[in-house]
């Protein structure tokens, strides 16, 4: 019995692969236009300002006076800073019983771009191309850190092509649709205590956290979904709209392995365990979502935005992942149990001059991870955005666009329980800064 609870990695693996720490809640990555930055990405699916439309609401192409090119960078800088509160091995094991190692921080710089392309063909259809990260980021920990066994590195990458159509269906409404191919890519790490395998395996190697290996799980996918989403002009100065994500459905492939300390008993308790590379696959839903926004033109200067933003977060319930052979430790399911969740934003705009507009926006995010869910892969919890930006137009082709944003979030806590028995307790010091900086092309 033993040791059927020693290492059974699979599901604390690959299950909390798609908790990196990203910056919408959950994992999405809000991240795709510099603009939209600069007001928290408020009423996003109303603004239609530059070709990310593309992204937030394709019907906002129609808006678009000049075919252009918009292409970004967000350099985001997460804080994780785990304090531990007495995290403990498998009681059952020998003493000690208290965890060592450091406490870590997960946070890692990551850049994220963004291409966009809209060509005007008539005055009624544009057409465009988006290639952006929808989900994603990583968090990682040095190799010695206190939760080791729980997590070391998360790095899940997305890559979405968007080919959009927006047309101007009447005087007052805009329609858009676009396809998003999407490609997901995604490395997982964590230490394997083999010194808790040889104990129950009653081996001479028998030294809990003596006898540190590693797993490394790799896997990949394509897949596709679609976008959709509606304008409506009520009045010269306000309109209101609809966007729509669905759900992209992803089956990964790819492979586990295990680096084995040299030590002979260890190796030996290892392959008699089934700590065996081979090939894995799991199954995991990145889930749609649903805006509704208002762009209000105040006066000539200033005009005000808002938006309600809806995930459907409580598809991501458990994912199960298998490999060839049922008894290899690579198998496992874990729970999720995340639910859907609520983002809502408010932010203003002011055209100064010809040349200089300024931006400001707030907005909160709900998490959708309950608290005894919460991994080390993301110690995520509720989002207070603040943000500023700026554009200046640098001749009649060129527009710079630069924003920067600070995200307040709520302390989380953890209490993990791994099916080794290991038990990581604390709290994380958490926050984000995100700088981003954009160049608009104009073909006029």
């Amino acid at each position: 019995m033993a040791q059927h609870k020693t290492l059974k990695i699979s599901s604390l693996l690959i299950a909390s692969a798609f908790s990196t720490l990203s910056y919408g809640a959950g994992f999405a990555i809000m991240e795709q236009s510099v603009t939209g930055l600069g007001h928290a990405f408020a009423g996003s699916a109303a603004v239609a300002e530059d070709a990310s439309t593309i992204f937030f609401n394709p019907a906002g192409l129609t808006y678009l006076t000049h075919s252009q090119v918009a292409q970004g960078l967000n350099f985001i800088l997460p804080k994780s800073e785990f304090n531990n509160e007495g995290s403990t091995i498998n009681p059952t094991l020998p003493d000690p019983l208290a965890l060592t190692g450091g406490e870590g921080d997960a946070g890692s710089l990551a850049i994220v771009p963004n291409l966009y392309y809209a060509h005007r063909l008539n005055n009624d259809v544009v057409l465009g191309i988006g290639v952006n990260a929808p989900f994603g980021l990583v968090t990682e920990y040095d190799d010695d850190w206190i939760g080791r066994y729980h997590a070391i590195r998360s790095d899940m990458m997305t890559v979405n092509i968007n080919p959009s159509i927006g047309i101007k269906a009447t005087e007052r409404l805009s329609v858009g649709f676009g396809i998003n191919l999407q490609y997901i890519d995604l490395e997982l790490t964590q230490a394997v205590d083999f010194g808790a395998a040889c104990v129950a395996a009653g081996a001479a190697c028998a030294q809990p956290q003596q006898h540190d290996g590693k797993a490394k799980l790799t896997a990949d996918d394509w897949s596709w979904g679609f976008n959709l989403g509606l304008i409506f002009q009520a009045t010269d100065a306000t309109r209101f709209a609809l966007a729509y994500r669905s759900k992209v459905s992803h089956h990964l492939t790819g492979e586990g392995k295990f680096r084995i300390p040299s030590n002979p008993s260890v190796q030996a308790v290892a392959a008699g365990g089934n700590f065996v590379d081979a090939a894995i696959s799991g199954d995991v839903t990145l889930p749609e979502s649903a805006s509704f926004a208002i762009h209000h033109q105040i006066n000539d200067k200033w005009a005000v935005l808002a938006d309600v933003s809806w995930t459907r977060w409580e598809r991501f319930q458990e994912l199960a992942i298998f490999s060839p052979n049922p008894t290899n430790k690579l198998n496992g399911i874990k729970e999720e149990n995340w639910s859907n969740n609520m983002r809502y934003g408010i932010g203003l705009s002011y055209d100064h001059n010809d040349r200089w507009t300024f931006r400001g926006g707030i907005a909160y995010d709900e998490s959708p991870i309950l608290d005894e869910y919460r991994t080390p892969r993301i110690p995520g919890e509720d989002r207070k955005w603040l943000a500023i930006g700026t554009s200046y137009q640098y001749s009649d082709h060129i527009t710079i666009d630069a924003a920067y944003t600070h995200i307040f979030v709520s302390d989380p806590s953890i209490n993990d329980h791994t099916d080794q028995g290991y038990i990581l307790s604390g709290d994380y010091d958490t926050s984000v800064d995100i700088l981003g900086v954009q160049m608009r092309w104009l073909f006029l």
